[in-house]
C-alpha cells in the first residue's frame, strides 16, 4: 500500500514503488495494490493492471480495516511505504493481516530534514524532523521487517532497536535493481555531448544542488570547457530559474517519458549530482551508471555508495569538482575507465535476481509463483 498508484516516470519514490511491487510479482506472489486516495492515479492504476497487479483504492473500498475485516484473511504479508502511510494504517495491517508486516523506507526522512536544516542555516523545519523523527521509530518498533536502500541506514534502524532492547530487523534493500543483461549499450564518445543533470523541480535539494553547482563550480568550469552546455530535465525543471545568468549554457526541460530520457542519457558525456544534503542512496546516481555514463558526486549524493568511491570522483570542493567534470569531459581513458567501473560495481551490488530471492525469503511465505489463480481478484470494489 502507498499513498497512490506509483507513476514510474512521476519522480523516484515512484519508481521504486513501481519497481518493488513488479518484483513482488515476479517472485510469485499474487499482488493486490490498495492506495489510499479518493483520487487515484488512472494511468498508475492502468500500468499496474498491464502487470497483472490488482489495483484498488480507497475510492473503491471505503476504510481499509472494513475492507481487510472482510477479506484480509486472503493475504499472507503486507508492504507499507512512507512515514505518514505507516503511521496511519501499520496497526491495522497488522491486525487484520496475520504475515508479516514490511516497512520499506526510501530514506530516514527525519536524518534528511535534520541535514536539511544544517545546510539551510536552521531553514530545514525543526518540528518536521521532531515529528518524523517519532512516527519513524515507532514504525521501526512495529514492523516485522525494516527495508531501506542502503546498509548505513538499516544499521542505525538496528542501532536504535538495540538500544531500546527489541530485536534488530533492518536490512538493506535497493531502491530498484537492474539485470546483468539489461545495461544500456554505450555509443561511441564522439556521439556524447555536454553534461547532463535529472531531478524534479517539487525536491528542494534538487534546486539547492543546482544554485550550488551554477554558482560556486559553474565559473571554474567555464574556464576550460566555455562552451559545455547543462541540460536539466525533470518535473517542473522548464520553469527553474538559475541564479547566475551567462556561466553555462543552460538547456531545461520539464517531464519527459523514459524513451527521451534514455536518449538523454545516451547523448550525454557526464552526470552531475551536485546535492548538499539528502538522506538514503540517490536513484539519479543508480540511473546514471545503469546508463552507463560516468557521475560527478558530492558527499551527499555519494551516500550508502560506498563502494562506489573507487570510480566515481565524489569532492563537495567546487574547484574540484570541475577538474573532475573537465577530466571526464575531454580524457576518453578516464570516461571509460570510470563508466566500466561503476557499471561492475552496479552489477554486483544491485542484482536483481538476488534480491527476487531476498524477496521470497522475508515474506516468510511460499508464493504461488505464476499460473496459479489469484486469490484476491474480484473482491475489492464495493457493490
Amino acid at each position: 500500500m502507498d499513498h497512490d498508484f506509483p507513476e514510474a516516470d512521476r519522480d523516484a519514490g515512484s519508481r521504486a514503488i513501481a519497481c518493488f511491487v513488479s518484483m513482488l510479482k515476479e517472485a510469485g506472489f499474487d499482488v493486490c495494490f490498495w492506495a489510499a486516495t479518493t483520487a487515484p492515479s488512472s494511468r498508475g492504476r492502468s500500468v499496474l493492471a498491464k502487470g497483472g497487479i490488482e489495483a484498488i483504492a480507497l475510492a473503491d473500498t471505503g476504510a481499509l480495516e472494513v475492507w481487510l475485516h472482510a477479506g484480509g484473511a486472503h493475504f499472507d504479508a503486507s508492504v507499507v511505504s512512507r512515514p505518514l502511510m505507516g503511521a496511519m494504517y501499520m496497526a491495522i495491517l497488522k491486525a487484520e493481516i496475520r504475515g508479516p508486516c514490511i516497512y520499506y523506507g526510501h530514506d530516514i526522512h527525519h536524518h534528511r530534514l535534520k541535514a536539511q536544516s544544517l545546510t539551510l542555516a536552521g531553514r530545514g523545519g525543526f518540528w518536521d524532523m521532531y515529528y518524523n523523527s517519532i512516527i519513524e521509530r515507532r514504525l521501526w518498533r512495529g514492523a516485522d521487517v525494516v527495508l531501506y536502500p542502503s546498509q548505513e541506514e538499516a544499521d542505525t534502524v538496528n542501532r536504535y532497536l538495540e538500544m531500546i532492547g527489541k530485536r534488530l530487523k533492518a536490512e538493506f534493500f535497493p531502491l530498484w535493481t537492474f539485470r546483468k543483461s539489461r545495461h544500456f549499450p554505450e555509443p561511441a564518445l564522439p556521439q556524447r555531448r555536454g553534461i547532463l543533470f535529472v531531478g524534479s523541480h517539487a525536491h528542494a535539494p534538487n534546486i539547492d544542488g543546482l544554485n550550488w553547482f551554477l554558482r560556486e563550480v559553474a565559473p571554474f568550469l567555464r574556464a576550460h570547457a566555455p562552451t559545455v552546455r547543462l541540460t536539466i530535465v525533470g518535473s517542473g525543471m522548464n520553469s527553474y530559474l538559475p541564479p547566475e545568468t551567462d556561466v553555462l549554457m543552460l538547456r531545461l526541460m520539464g517531464h519527459i517519458d523514459d524513451r527521451a530520457l534514455d536518449a538523454e542519457y545516451a547523448a550525454a558525456r557526464v552526470v552531475i549530482a551536485p546535492l548538499r544534503y539528502g538522506a538514503g542512496v540517490k536513484g539519479k546516481v543508480l540511473e546514471a551508471i545503469n546508463h552507463r555514463v560516468p557521475c560527478v558526486l558530492t558527499d551527499a549524493a555519494a551516500q550508502g555508495l560506498g563502494g562506489l568511491k573507487a570510480s566515481l570522483p565524489v569532492t563537495d570542493d567546487p574547484l574540484a569538482y570541475a577538474k573532475a567534470l573537465v577530466t571526464l569531459l575531454t580524457d576518453d581513458n578516464a570516461w571509460h575507465s570510470a563508466s566500466e567501473g561503476a557499471a561492475s560495481w552496479l552489477a554486483e551490488a544491485y542484482s536483481h535476481e538476488r534480491f527476487i530471492e531476498r524477496l521470497r525469503a522475508l515474506t516468510g511465505v511460499t508464493p504461488p509463483f505464476p499460473g496459479a489463480a489469484s486469490k484476491v481478484r474480484g473482491r475489492h470494489a464495493r457493490d
